[in-house]
């Protein structure tokens, strides 16, 4: 059998693992946190901007994708982040 990784495998940090919820079952093509699924979607970043949110997502100790999913459900705002401690300003 051919495996699909191409590369090699990397552990997930601890802030990217998946948590677990007392009572709740994981199944495949069933919500877990929300009321729907969430599907692929590619977005196009910058290396800089990946770094960003790299780091916005570590400090809230949640995954890229949650960071995002919760910005897009206006859970989190842009004040929220910002007063985050970050190790780097970026200048714009």
């Amino acid at each position: 059998m051919v495996s699909n990784r191409s590369k090699a495998h990397k552990p997930r940090q601890s802030h990217q693992r998946k948590r677990a919820v007392k009572g709740v079952k994981s199944r495949r093509g069933c919500p877990e946190l929300y009321d729907e699924l969430k599907q692929p979607t590619t977005v196009a970043l910058t290396p800089t901007a990946v770094r960003g949110l790299d780091e916005l997502s570590a400090a809230m100790q949640l995954s890229r994708s949650e960071l995002v999913e919760r910005i897009g459900r206006k859970l989190l705002t842009v004040a929220d982040l910002e007063a985050l401690p970050l190790t780097q300003e970026v200048e714009l």
